[in-house]
């Protein structure tokens, strides 16, 4: 079963918020920072009260075992791009010892739904090129690669010497 997250689940919540969190860190320690239990649900608190914000979260018969979090964002009309208004999923996470079971999969068909309701046309997310199990995952689900973010890291010296301008 697929429901509304409540303040009843902000401990749970977080708890995964905090799973996740720390894989990003990890990942990447000079971008992610690590947070405390009690910061993750301070800020899920703060998400629910807001309306462009929906928590869904995955049941079984006793527990959550999965949730996602989606915003409505737009963006602005510029002589590049049409003006936009969309599905941000900012985080989808299936407990692992749930994983594989077709958790995910339901999440993320449910977020896409919750978005034509609201009226979008689109839902889009990030992903990390390390994260093989999700980018399958989103593949599986109809997610289509719109473009891709590369990164030079830049070292202080590098530019010793090389006259600028």
């Amino acid at each position: 079963m697929i429901r509304d997250a409540s303040n009843g689940d902000l401990g749970c919540l977080a708890d995964a918020l905090v799973r996740v969190q720390h894989l990003h860190a990890d990942a990447y320690p000079s971008i992610y920072r690590r947070f405390t239990r009690a910061d993750a649900v301070s800020h899920l608190d703060a998400s629910l009260a807001k309306p462009d914000i929906t928590i869904r979260v995955a049941c079984d018969s006793t527990k959550i075992i999965g949730h996602y979090i989606l915003a409505i964002e737009s963006t602005s009309e510029s002589i590049f791009k049409h003006p936009q208004r969309f599905a941000h999923l900012h985080q989808i996470e299936v407990d692992p010892k749930y994983r594989r079971r077709g958790v995910g999969k339901c999440l993320l068909d449910d977020a896409s739904l919750i978005s034509a309701k609201l009226g979008l046309s689109r839902v889009v997310l990030d992903v990390w090129a390390f994260n093989a199990v999700a980018r399958r995952l989103f593949d599986s689900a109809g997610f289509s690669a719109f473009g891709s973010k590369l990164v030079l890291d830049i070292k202080s010296n590098q530019h010793d010497g090389v006259a600028i301008g």
